[in-house]
């Protein structure tokens, strides 16, 4: 038995050591404790400790004590519950699990254990289930507020934001002075009527709790003056340091004023494991990290995409450096852009990867790569992920740089056919267009546009405007067509999400793309091409240049902030527009 639960700790069952146990009947064993090591002194030191670690959030540490209390009490439901926790925190979700498992064996579903089952939930994407759990825990346990928190956080990440302030606005007279009410009531405000709406529920929130290191990121994110929001994200890093989301954020704000070193430092998180299984990837290759000093002169790296396939494309930058310092380079990514990495990059291994789901973590394999490893027909001396890989080489805004041989290239057989196709739309300027992802979540709608939006833009004579949206939004251009009389040409033939060799062919002969912040305009970027973004604020990956984008030579953006809404810029898109059409016109 104490060898199954050494799991939880070592990760697999291990054998215990042979030895003398010392007398067979311990006091221990008298006061009904497990076979165990441990004088009953010493249990109860170490649960004591691990209740004050959980209680300071001091998660290694509980974990460490708790472990002690839990192989000589195995049956106890507190050290259950507070272990699981604690595991749950450190994003060690399977021996979280096996734990609550335990607790299930030995005992009926308590509240204690519903709501780390619960928090388990939320983790890892289950947010049906957590909703679920929630109105059960409520109506166990209607006093607890963390319950109604749960529940809250629940809905709202399943964008059911009325229902939580309908519900929240009901509980509030019962919790006046709960800032975890206020915050959350507030994240529903911002996701359903905007962020400026949701700024004095943060506020309250803070005002009841100045050192809820949530709140104080949450308010960050909802007020438009960057350097105001950064005094909130300092705050928070103060009370904690570790939290990845604050590390996140603060990374961003460093990045975008030019600090680079320490914005490396904190985007490291962005790969943790504590974060929700959407947004961590857990890599399958198990080879060990470049530390940036070791020579790379005989070796072979294998650079690892990460994150979506605009970061993907992005990041990707840092690969013509590790390739001038590496004997081989392999570079993993999307199957979508494994030909076009293969043209770019002749004399490296390129791969794609695939993604599972296990107990709640997104993990990352390179299948062709790590069988060749584990058949011995490839030896690879590091791994690092793509952004980690320019952590050692963009060190200040001065070395953020185009490669100087280019980045990517469309396939030349299909960029001759789209010469053509794109000559053929008729006179003027050729400019693609996007204004939303096709995905548009709660969180990222902010930064997106609608189609309406794009009018004064549209409007400009003289210009063939190009629909280069990912999604299917041939009735939203159709409706749009016949009411406004602009025609946004489609090619109807090809599935750009699919085909991201046709977004290069296509948009190599454009004049320009205008959209706000997407995987297409990278994709614009790395062939260099003009690009426009449409901004809120400046962006984070201007990495700290006063005006333009140093890794996009042809790239301009245009900020909304400090307006509430995207008419001015998009009124200062439309001039430059014109001024192009008129310099066009005279060439």
């Amino acid at each position: 038995m104490a060898a199954t639960k050494r799991k939880a700790r070592n990760g697999s069952t291990q054998a215990k050591a042979a030895g003398a146990r010392g007398k067979a009947v311990s006091k221990a064993q008298k006061a009904g404790l497990a076979d165990t090591n441990l004088s009953i002194k010493e249990v109860k030191v170490a649960l004591k400790k691990g209740q004050q670690h959980a209680a300071n959030q001091e998660w290694p540490e509980a974990v460490t004590e708790l472990l002690k209390a839990w192989e000589a009490l195995p049956e106890d439901i507190n050290i259950l519950t507070i272990l699981a926790h604690a595991l749950t925190q450190l994003g060690v979700r399977e021996q979280a699990i096996y734990v609550l498992e335990r607790a299930l064996h030995y005992h009926k579903p308590t509240p204690d254990v519903c709501s780390v089952i619960q928090n388990l939930a939320l983790d890892m994407g289950f947010h049906e289930i957590a909703e679920k759990l929630g109105h059960q825990l409520v109506a166990m346990d209607p006093k607890t507020i963390k319950h109604y928190i749960n529940l809250f956080t629940a809905l709202n990440r399943q964008e059911k934001y009325d229902q939580t302030i309908e519900m929240a606005q009901q509980m509030l007279p019962m919790f006046p002075d709960s800032a975890d009410m206020w915050n959350v009531l507030a994240t529903s405000v911002k996701y359903r009527d905007g962020k400026e709406a949701s700024i004095v529920f943060y506020e309250e929130a803070l005002r009841l709790d100045p050192k809820n290191h949530k709140v104080l990121c949450n308010l960050a994110g909802a007020i438009a003056d960057q350097d105001v929001a950064q005094q909130y994200l300092v705050r928070a890093l103060e009370v904690e340091p570790l939290d990845p989301e604050v590390q996140i954020a603060s990374s961003m704000y460093l990045f975008r004023n030019g600090r680079l070193e320490e914005a490396w430092k904190y985007y490291k998180s962005r790969l943790s494991s504590r974060r929700v299984q959407t947004q961590q990837i857990t890599y399958t290759h198990r080879l060990p990290e470049w530390d940036g000093q070791s020579s790379l002169k005989d070796k072979v790296v294998l650079a690892a995409c990460e994150q979506g396939i605009g970061d993907e494309v992005m990041f990707g930058l840092g690969l013509r450096e590790i390739e001038k310092h590496c004997k081989q380079l392999v570079i993993g990514v999307d199957h979508r852009l494994v030909k076009i990495y293969q043209r770019a990059f002749p004399d490296a291994i390129v791969t794609a990867y695939r993604d599972g789901m296990l107990q709640g973590y997104r993990y990352r394999a390179f299948p062709e790569v790590e069988g060749k490893i584990k058949r011995g027909e490839l030896h690879v001396d590091y791994a690092m992920p793509f952004a980690t890989i320019l952590q050692h080489f963009w060190h200040q805004t001065s070395d953020v740089k185009f490669p100087d041989k280019g980045y990517l290239g469309a396939d030349p057989a299909k960029s001759n056919e789209w010469r053509d196709r794109i000559e053929a739309l008729g006179p003027g300027l050729k400019v693609g267009v996007t204004w939303q992802s096709g995905t548009v979540s709660a969180a990222r709608q902010f930064g997106y546009l609608k189609l309406d939006d794009l009018l004064p833009i549209l409007s400009v004579p003289g210009v063939q405007f190009v629909n280069m949206q990912y999604s299917d939004v041939s009735k939203q251009v159709e409706e749009f067509t016949s009411r406004t009389g602009i025609k946004l040409h489609r090619f109807e033939d090809v599935n750009l999400k699919a085909d991201i060799d046709a977004n290069l062919s296509i948009m190599e002969h454009l004049d320009l793309v205008i959209g706000p912040a997407m995987s297409t305009q990278v994709f614009a970027a790395s062939i260099n091409r003009p690009v426009w973004w449409l901004t809120l604020y400046k962006p984070w990956w201007s990495f700290g240049a006063d005006e333009g984008i140093p890794w996009a030579p042809k790239g301009r953006y245009f900020p909304r902030f400090p307006d509430k809404d995207w008419k001015r810029n998009v009124a200062d898109v439309a001039a430059a527009l014109k001024d192009r059409v008129a310099k066009h016109g005279k060439a």
